[in-house]
């Protein structure tokens, strides 16, 4: 879902670890966000069995989780001021 932030409020970063919230520039495939749309980037943590320990997401147009978003659209990220 969009945030409720202006770009005014943020600066781009190449860093995607210190990132807090993206931009999609463009999609691949049909993903449920919105083009020029700015995201919140959200971390799920895993318990100590699982094979990663954390993944990042964004909640879509649909308010879902969206893990594709990664490898499926064309993206900038910023984080806050």
């Amino acid at each position: 879902m969009y945030v409720e932030i202006s770009e005014s409020d943020l600066v781009p970063t190449t860093n995607e670890e210190e990132a807090t919230h993206v931009k999609i520039v463009d999609k691949l495939r049909n993903v449920p966000v919105t083009v020029g749309g700015i995201y919140e980037l959200r971390l799920k943590r895993y318990d100590d069995c699982a094979a990663i320990d954390e993944e990042t997401y964004i909640e879509d147009d649909n308010g879902n989780e969206n893990h594709s978003f990664w490898m499926c659209c064309k993206k900038e990220f910023y984080k806050i001021k």
